[in-house]
């Protein structure tokens, strides 16, 4: 199964017995209150699940999650409960599931959410000090069919993720949006003249209703994604900051109110506004990064693992070595020393022309999306080495910036295309 952000479970449970799934599949869901029920009545089980059900009274946790999480504590209690019942013998292997789950669940949750989330009691740590069950007693508490692994769960909620960047990305250009905005204003507060008077309502930022309503539905997806888990809640937060104060101002704007009161009121809420927006685009900036680097590690490791002429080995390769340019490029400034992502570049070409050889020999051809992919990369590079020359001679470099932007993005969806055509170029 392919995936844009990654495939990885937790560590320390990747090895443990089938129902150690159950547990990962709602580890990273925010627990809420649940109605007294019958316990489990294996220690470790019934301090996890308490445990997981108190820190629903975190304020970071997400409102629309609480349905799901109450259904994921009452699935894993009836699946513990259930295995014991079935073969009392599978007691012990039950026990030492929990108490394996209490401790990665917990850091999760508290890293994710701050929320409280007691550790597990003494009883459950002496689990954890002593050698696990033998593998006879897993087969008796095996998991439903329906259930997914925790590998599978990380992947579906990685993917949820990136999809919640891809909006992101496509609606919400803050940097760019706020830096007009600042612009357009600063000039009008400086001249004290009507000049640019519109620029209080030419805003743009919409608010983030979808997106929030998006982002919250991934963090609150079964599955552990520790690199990302951290930063989304972070980014929700942000949001949800941002948010009420977008709103009355699009209210103002479209009705025009600001010719009533000569933009008073926009005014106003410009100290509000800005410290706001920029705590989003920071927010979303580490949540992007997050995404980009999980995704650049796993590729790293799929590389290490395919044949050295294979054609999805020069293609992942050249992938790699192109998002290690943007790497570069992203650490530009006006004054930057451009020599390394000059490098970088020329690393990228050495690449690309790799790989259009092993396209050119294969038999039969590549799919003309993948020759394509290798075209987007050349401009890439092209567009690259134009904002270097800029950068260079002391020049404004934001046009050719924003062409490798929209190329590289270009590239990206190249390479989806290849993948998806042509069967020789899948790394996974």
């Amino acid at each position: 199964m392919q995936e844009p952000a990654g495939t990885l479970g937790v560590r320390s449970l990747r090895d443990a017995i089938p129902v150690v799934a159950i547990l990962v599949g709602f580890a990273t869901m925010p627990a809420c209150a649940v109605t007294p029920v019958t316990p489990v009545g294996v220690e470790s089980c019934d301090a996890f699940l308490a445990a997981y059900a108190q820190c629903a009274a975190s304020p970071g946790v997400p409102e629309a999650a609480r349905p799901g999480i109450r259904q994921g504590i009452g699935t894993m209690r009836e699946s513990f409960r259930d295995s014991v019942l079935r073969n009392e013998a599978a007691r012990a292997t039950v026990a030492y599931q929990c108490a394996q789950a209490h401790e990665a669940v917990r850091k999760s949750l508290i890293d994710a959410f701050k929320c409280d989330f007691p550790a597990a009691p003494a009883a459950s740590q002496a689990l954890l000090q002593s050698p696990p069950p033998p593998p006879g007693a897993a087969r008796a508490a095996a998991r439903p069919a329906s259930v997914q692994t925790p590998e599978a769960q990380a992947l579906a909620k990685a993917n949820a993720y990136t999809e919640a960047q891809n909006h992101l990305v496509r609606s919400h250009p803050l940097e760019q949006q706020l830096a007009d905005y600042q612009r357009d204003n600063e000039r009008v507060l400086k001249l004290g003249t009507k000049l640019g008077a519109n620029a209080w309502y030419h805003f743009g930022i919409v608010d983030f209703d979808g997106v929030i309503d998006e982002l919250e539905k991934a963090v609150a997806l079964p599955g552990v994604v520790p690199e990302v888990d951290t930063q989304a809640a972070r980014l929700l937060t942000a949001l949800r900051d941002v948010n009420p104060t977008l709103k009355p101002l699009t209210r103002y704007q479209t009705t025009r109110e600001f010719k009533e009161d000569g933009f008073k009121f926009a005014r106003e809420q410009h100290a509000i506004l800005v410290p706001r927006v920029e705590a989003a685009a920071k927010a979303m900036d580490a949540y992007g990064t997050a995404l980009f680097e999980r995704e650049i590690a796993r590729d790293e490791r799929r590389l290490a693992a395919l044949p050295e002429d294979a054609p999805a080995r020069r293609l992942l390769s050249t992938s790699l070595t192109l998002r290690r340019a943007v790497r570069r490029f992203e650490a530009l400034g006006p004054k930057a020393d451009v020599a390394p992502f000059l490098a970088a570049l020329g690393e990228v070409s050495n690449a690309n022309r790799q790989l259009g050889t092993t396209f050119d020999s294969m038999s039969p051809k590549a799919n003309s999306s993948c020759t394509g992919y290798t075209d987007t990369v050349a401009s890439v590079i092209g567009h690259g080495r134009d904002v270097a020359r800029d950068i260079r001679a002391k020049g404004d470099p934001s046009q050719p910036a924003q062409r490798f932007n929209e190329t590289y993005n270009r590239s990206v969806r190249d390479l989806e295309a290849c993948q998806k055509n042509e069967s020789r170029t899948r790394s996974g």
